[in-house]
């Protein structure tokens, strides 16, 4: 009797393993992976002071005005594979507008000055086809760098919803992916993104974050007195003024959104050094993966835990003064951009 009880637990306990069993086994044989593709500048930039960052900015634009095929600040891109996607693999990329005009009337007509850094413009997804000729022209300059993670597939899943969402219009009639800046993060909710953040959101997503963000990450405070346009009570900033600025804010010496506009960027440039640095020592845990002469990392993250039902944007828990102009603008007449709904 006691044997055909045992016999009854076991089948019960194996018909409940069976649905982890499958799920398992089905991460064992799917290949589900997020490649990170990180494109420097082709002139190094200078972020110690105002003044250096704009000459080196400078220097960059007029020594690249005629190479093709290239991101005048960097860029970074991603690759989707997966059975999940129709083809089983996708590149994509969060980019501005290719129309110039709008950055022209910011820069000479409004002249806001450094809130260029922060300012948003239409932006839109880059398109699978672009990002592969621009991949192939950043390797042939051994100009290019990745880091690859192998996911699960309810990782995998979990980005592509994300990315859904992104790309769903509003309220406004607009979607979040419009829209381009370096101030934004789009993990938060109804903001758009710069191309770095929208990589390292996907990978937030599934909690695979930085091991060293600082080594990644640009952080400063910019001057008010550097700030105009519609940032700034539509004062006309004038490079002299940029160019006498040695230093950035000291964040103790004043009030933020008031004497000053923190702001953080992870920089193209930074990651691709931490890239070739991290293929030296190995030093957290990755391993060296070449593909196509292409120097890259690689990682096995299938056992790395995330909160599947977490919420895909929240709320800034700190308020910013370009991200604050931006919802202004966008959503005005629409009502507040807090309560409106995903599709």
């Amino acid at each position: 009797m006691n044997f055909l009880k045992s016999i009854k637990t076991y089948f019960v306990l194996l018909l409940l393993l069976i649905p982890t069993i499958a799920f398992a086994q089905s991460d064992v044989d799917e290949v589900h992976e997020i490649t990170i593709y990180v494109m420097p500048t082709l002139k190094p930039l200078n972020w110690e002071s105002p003044s250096t960052l704009y000459l080196s900015m400078l220097n960059c634009y007029m020594a690249t005005i005629a190479v093709r095929n290239h991101y005048l600040l960097g860029h970074i891109a991603v690759k989707l594979k997966s059975n999940l996607l129709e083809g089983g693999e996708l590149y994509i990329g969060q980019t501005s507008s290719n129309s110039t005009k709008e950055k022209h009337k910011m820069v000479f007509k409004e002249k806001i000055g450094m809130a260029i850094l922060g300012a948003s413009f239409r932006g839109s997804i880059e398109s699978d086809e672009i990002l592969r000729k621009k991949l192939k022209a950043y390797s042939k300059r051994k100009k290019l760098a990745f880091i690859k993670y192998r996911i699960t597939k309810k990782a995998m899943e979990r980005i592509l919803v994300f990315i859904d969402r992104y790309m769903a219009i509003k309220e406004d009639g607009m979607a979040s992916c419009d829209f381009y800046g370096g101030a934004f993060n789009p993990n938060f909710k109804n903001e758009g993104s710069g191309c770095s953040a929208f990589a390292l959101a996907l990978l937030s997503q599934i909690n695979l974050v930085p091991e060293n963000p600082d080594k990644w990450m640009c952080n400063v405070n910019i001057p008010m007195e550097l700030i105009g346009g519609r940032y700034n009570n539509y004062k006309k900033i004038k490079i002299k003024n940029i160019l006498n600025k040695k230093e950035w804010y000291n964040s103790e010496d004043g009030i933020e959104n008031v004497d000053f506009v923190s702001f953080s960027i992870y920089e193209p440039s930074l990651m691709f050094q931490w890239i070739l640095e991290e293929r030296q020592t190995l030093a957290f845990g990755y391993q060296l993966h070449d593909e196509d002469n292409v120097p890259g990392l690689y990682k096995d993250a299938r056992e790395i835990e995330f909160n599947s039902e977490a919420l895909l944007f929240t709320k800034r828990p700190q308020p910013n003064l370009f991200i604050d102009v931006y919802m202004k603008e966008r959503f005005k007449g629409v009502g507040n951009p807090e309560t409106i709904k995903l599709p």
